[in-house]
């Protein structure tokens, strides 16, 4: 079918006033988006165009800040996604990779960062962080002359672009049987690199009860497993964060769910084992090293058949 739009003047504006002893005299705010009528619309498949302009009850017309529209628009049709596009200024980073921000650690970044930002990229963070408040789930800011970018923002797990998510945006939950292929495909290539043990996907789908996963907009990309051993023990294994997520927290998000988790399951020690993530276990998650007399054991026994030499690591709960 053909692709249908219509400009329209859905916009309801007053004018801004006097702020600061100066007349604003044709810059107006919105004041209300004619829901029906953008709805009617879309019902019929039409697109609405909706320019940065607004008019009063008298027909006088106001220009509006459209980031603001933008705002207004995505509340008033209550949208999942407000998407930004800019056509200047670097997008804010975490290290080399976009930010992924919650509402709180957005807030923050325009406390710390707002310096740093050009006027424009600082308007759509200010704006997408308002709109993720008022019941969007999320707002992504992306670069307009960049080829394909909206595709692969939303397209990809991964994205291209920086974004503001509301709570419900990310989500660690139970594993369940469905999941076992994305896990496995999560795993492979730390399982490649000896990071982790390898699993059969008979193993996983035996055990899935134990694992949980990180969810970013229905994506998989982390997930931790606590397996119950004896003695009021429990075994945190399979924690794993896809490499485009890595140093964003949510390895340490894991961590602390897996403890709560064990706590909920009446243990008093949690173990982990490892060759090569040692380090971070101890300094983010607070673990501290222990022998192989800590092991449960069953669990001693299948470690020294293993032959992997694991650091044993322990976190009295």
């Amino acid at each position: 079918t053909d692709l249908r739009g219509a400009v329209t003047n859905a916009v309801i504006a007053h004018p801004a006033g006097i702020l600061g002893g100066v007349d604003q005299q044709w810059t107006g705010r919105v004041e209300r988006v004619d829901t029906r009528f953008l709805e009617t619309l879309l019902e019929n498949g039409i697109i609405p165009v909706i320019s940065p302009m607004g008019v009063d009850g008298d027909g006088r017309t106001y220009r509006v800040n459209s980031d603001g529209v933008a705002l207004e628009v995505a509340e008033a049709l209550k949208a999942e996604k407000l998407i930004f596009l800019t056509g200047s200024g670097t997008l804010p980073m975490n290290g080399k990779k976009p930010a992924q921000l919650s509402v709180d650690e957005a807030t923050e970044w325009l406390k710390k960062k707002k310096g740093e930002l050009s006027g424009e990229i600082a308007s759509k963070l200010e704006h997408g962080l308002r709109a993720c408040q008022e019941g969007v789930s999320r707002a992504h800011i992306l670069d307009g002359l960049a080829d394909d970018a909206l595709l692969e923002e939303l397209f990809s797990s991964e994205g291209v672009g920086t974004m503001v998510y509301a709570d419900e945006y990310t989500e660690i939950r139970k594993a369940l049987k469905k999941d076992v292929r994305s896990i496995m495909r999560l795993i492979g290539s730390s399982v490649a690199a000896e990071e982790l043990v390898k699993r059969t996907r008979a193993e996983v789908a035996a055990a899935i009860g134990d694992y949980s996963i990180f969810e970013i907009d229905g994506n998989i990309v982390g997930c931790v497993a606590v397996h119950p051993l004896e003695g009021k023990v429990a075994e945190m294994g399979c924690l794993f964060v896809a490499s485009g997520h890595e140093n964003s927290g949510i390895g340490r998000k894991l961590m602390l769910y897996a403890e709560n988790r064990a706590k909920e399951m009446g243990m008093k020690k949690l173990l982990a084992l490892s060759t090569q993530a040692f380090n971070y276990l101890q300094s983010k998650g607070g673990f501290v090293e222990g022998t192989v007399e800590v092991l449960p054991p069953l669990r001693r026994a299948s470690y020294e058949v293993s032959g992997r030499n694991s650091k044993i690591l322990q976190k009295d709960l």
